[in-house]
């Protein structure tokens, strides 16, 4: 008698712990989500715009986005081999609580992609709201995170690398490493590191975007631009510190040059 209490105890605790995960990862499908250019303003009528209500998060089927808040833009890079990448499901996190997400009147589309149109989402509380931009994009995002009291043009700086490669096939779409970035005159030069039992660090020699394996990294201008008959690199859509710098070619090198 006593063990089938202890199996009843179990399984109630078991069934209160999914429960629990389910509604703290709620998400809605995008669509769910659009309203009318009439409900929009009817919530922009009766509140304040403040900027303090952010954003923390915003995943689209489960991949979290890059929000740029200097620029106030969210940024998607849809999955190629997504069925859902049009019409995603979504699920975030404000910073204030019984905060709802609402999205204007447009549908994800190919045409829309290409066009470089921006969406708008708005989160809102009982007293505020704020509005972002939604960018969408079939390229791969790139963040690159490092101390900005340090000139990346004059040293080699840590950094930690953030890569949404929605290129890829394969389920693991996020690549993550330490390393160095140094600014040179046609971009931005990455070293990417691992750290060994110790503490001693060692190249991170990976392949990314489906590129020769390498541990060095080149990241060229815009104006430097790849065309569409060089197949040896790819483009992303590059960020500094989670604000955008724009549409980059990326592409593997032996090592980093000594030069200054």
């Amino acid at each position: 008698m006593k063990r089938k209490s202890v199996l009843i105890a179990v399984i109630v605790f078991t069934i209160i712990i999914v429960a629990v995960i389910i509604l703290l990862n709620q998400s809605i499908k995008y669509e769910k989500l659009i309203i009318s250019d009439n409900q929009w303003n009817a919530i922009i009528e009766s509140r304040k715009e403040s900027n303090k209500l952010i954003l923390e998060e915003i995943r689209f089927n489960d991949y979290n986005l890059i929000v740029d808040e200097k620029n106030n833009t969210i940024y998607y890079s849809l999955v190629s081999d997504s069925n859902n990448k049009y019409n995603p499901n979504i699920s975030y996190d404000t910073n204030s609580k019984n905060t709802k997400l609402v999205i204007l009147s447009e549908m994800i589309t190919e045409e829309k992609v290409k066009s470089n149109y921006k969406f708008k989402i708005m989160i809102y509380d009982d007293n505020s709201y704020h509005i972002y931009y939604l960018k969408c994009t079939d390229l791969p995002l790139l963040n690159i995170n490092y101390n900005q009291d340090k000139d990346i043009s004059q040293n080699n700086i840590p950094m930690e690398m953030y890569l949404f490669d929605n290129l890829s096939i394969i389920p693991q779409k996020i690549v993550t490493s330490s390393g160095k970035i140094k600014r040179i005159e046609e971009g931005y030069l990455i070293a990417l590191y691992k750290l060994t039992p110790g503490k001693n660090k060692r190249d991170n020699i990976i392949s990314i975007l489906n590129m020769k394996p390498s541990s060095n990294y080149l990241l060229l201008i815009p104006n430097e631009m790849i065309n569409e008959n060089n197949k040896g690199k790819q483009r992303v859509e590059l960020f500094l510190n989670n604000e955008y710098q724009g549409c980059y070619s990326i592409d593997g090198i032996e090592e980093i040059p000594h030069k200054q």
